[in-house]
This record gives C-alpha cells, structure tokens and sequence, in this order.
C-alpha cells in the first residue's frame, strides 16, 4: 500500500479505562507458621488481592470490547488504533457514542453502589477480611479510574517518513491475519463438525466479505479474494441452511480464509496469470467485482482461468452458476457521509 492512501483512512483512537479491582499483596497479608517467611522481593513478586467482586466489572469490559469490534468491523489495527475508510467511519460513530453512554450509565452505578459491593466482598472472605478491608480504594480514586473516550483523526506524514511508510506497508499483511482470526472463529462455532451452514451463521462471512471489499486499497492481493466471496455468496439461498455441495465449497473457502499466507497464494493466483502453464487452464467462474460495502448481485461468466501447475491441482472457488436475480442475497450498506474536517475529534462521555 502506499502511503498516498492514509488520504483515504481516518484513525479512530479508543481510550477506554477500567478500574482492576485489584491492589498489591503485602507482606503483612500473609499468616505464615513459625518460622517461615516470604521470599525476597528479587527472587518472586507478591502478586495481587482483588477488593471487589470482580463480576461487577464484567459490564466495562464487555463495552470496552464491544467498541473494539466495532472498529475491527470495517477498519483494520494501526498505530495503536484503527485506521477505517473515510466513507464509513459515520457507520461506527453512533455506535460508539451508545457504548460510551452505556459506560458512563454503569460507572454511575458502580459508584453508587461501591460501598456495598467492597462491603459484600469482606463479607464473603471472612478469613481475610482485613486484608482487604485495609487496601480498599478512596471512591474519589476510584471514579477517576473509569473512563471511555474516542478521538478521530488523519494522519501526515512528516518530512521524515520512512518509518511511517514500512507501518503503512504493513497493513495489508496486517488485515489478512485478522481476517484469518475471524475465519478461524467461524469455522470454530459454525463448521466444525456440521454439514450445513445456517443463515445465522453466513452473517460473519458476510462480515469478512465488507471488511475486505472497504480495504481492498490496502494490498492488491484483496480484491480477487472479495470477488471470491462475493461470488459465493450470490448463490446462497434467501431462506433455509446451506447444504450439499455448496456447503462443501464453502467450508473450503473459509478454511482458505484461515490461513493467511494460502490466501494470498489464492489471490496471486488471479493476479498472475502468466505464471502459470497454458496446459493447465481449466473452466471455472470467476467472481465479478464489488462496489464498495454491496455484494455482487450479477451472475458471474464463466471463463478460463489459469491454475499453477502442481503434482496435485486444488479446484478453485466458484465454479457453479449463480441462481436467478430474485434469489440472490444482497446487502445494501448504508451510505455514509465523509468526515471532512482533518482535525482530530474527541469525544468525551
């Protein structure tokens, strides 16, 4: 990628905060039998004690990650934050201000309710009651602890910008191994030992497909992978689950998708088709292209496609026809405004 292409990107920073409950061990919490004692500070460290219930802080780190997904959705890690296409960082904002608002509401209740909850805590660990009776936390300390913000930015490069062109090349391998995650995911909850693919299980595919149709100007390689997917999935019923062998053309291409570096063989595959022997083409569909945040809608055509020359050839994906026009399983992405004004934006809850 170059790095002409940050003009295309906004960076969304999350700043999310969380109170751990927890303080340090000290010496003097320990009951140890006569005669023994602690080991030195530079042989082992005390660890810690937590203070408080610790299912009372499930709701912040549930949002703090809820925020994360929603960045990782349509934009890709950089930077210690995401860098999301211009055109659809309005498709994430509204849920982040929700997310923030949602912190803020449990925070006010967290502290409202701090002193039965510490209290309720002594109560269950009698044994070590004053232990943590003694290390409890002043609520003014506390409440500073809790914290969730997000800043929108751009970024221009200096004068000096060799470092930001290697991270700046880096971003497509980056998005290859995060769509590996998620494909991995999939196949963990929605393949593994089935044979059919509900309709509430295509949703992630479609997912993956958005992700890498919106960063496709990340690394060339993405695109012939997005036209892959889109072509698998205009053939997927409107109703019903996916069975037979289209099921068995699917699970190979989400196990393609868990593998970055065969992801990319796959998508070299297309870019390079003068690599590969005449003698070997054979007839397959290839997937048409995408506009941005839509799934392809039009039957593919097939064609001869070129296939490297290897002991063992693999079928490639898409070589089926595509259903009529009224079966096919679009998704219309909601069109966004562009953030235009380039300086940072912080928003605060």
């Amino acid at each position: 990628m170059s790095i002409k292409h940050l003009e295309k990107l906004v960076i969304c920073h999350i700043d999310c905060s969380i109170w751990s409950g927890r303080k340090k061990l000290r010496p003097e919490d320990f009951r140890l039998p006569d005669g023994s004692q602690l080991p030195p500070s530079e042989v082992a460290s005390l660890g810690s004690k937590k203070i408080c219930d610790p299912e009372a802080l499930n709701h912040f780190e549930r949002l703090k990650k809820e925020a994360q997904r929603q960045c990782e959705l349509v934009g890709v890690k950089f930077l210690g934050g995401y860098a999301i296409p211009e055109n659809l960082i309005n498709s994430i904002t509204p849920e982040l201000d929700r997310i923030g608002q949602e912190f803020m509401h449990h925070k006010h209740l967290f502290l409202a309710n701090y002193d039965s909850v510490t209290k309720g805590w002594v109560e269950k660990h009698p044994n070590f009651a004053e232990a943590i009776t003694r290390a409890i936390s002043p609520i003014q300390d506390v409440q500073e602890r809790f914290q969730f913000n997000y800043t929108l930015y751009r970024m221009k490069p200096a004068k000096q910008k060799i470092a930001l062109e290697n991270k700046v090349a880096g971003m497509g391998q980056t998005l290859f191994s995060e769509i590996a995650r998620d494909a991995n995911e999939l196949f963990r909850l929605s393949i593994a030992g089935k044979d059919q693919l509900s309709q509430r299980a295509i949703n992630p595919l479609k997912r993956i497909h958005n992700k890498l149709n919106g960063l496709s100007f990340l690394d060339n390689r993405v695109q012939p992978v997005v036209d892959t997917l889109a072509n698998l999935l205009n053939r997927f019923p409107t109703i019903g689950a996916v069975t037979g062998g289209l099921f068995h053309e699917t699970v190979s291409t989400i196990l393609m998708l868990t593998d970055p570096d065969k992801l990319k063989m796959h998508a070299e595959t297309y870019l390079n088709p003068n690599s590969t022997s005449k003698s070997d083409t054979i007839s397959t569909t290839p997937s048409t292209s995408t506009q941005k945040g839509d799934l392809v809608n039009n039957p593919p055509i097939t064609t001869q496609t070129k296939v490297a020359t290897k002991r063992t050839q693999e079928q490639p994906f898409g070589n089926s026809q595509s259903k009529s026009d009224n079966e096919n399983n679009s998704i219309e992405q909601k069109q966004t405004q562009s953030l235009t004004n380039k300086k940072p934006h912080s928003h605060y809850f």
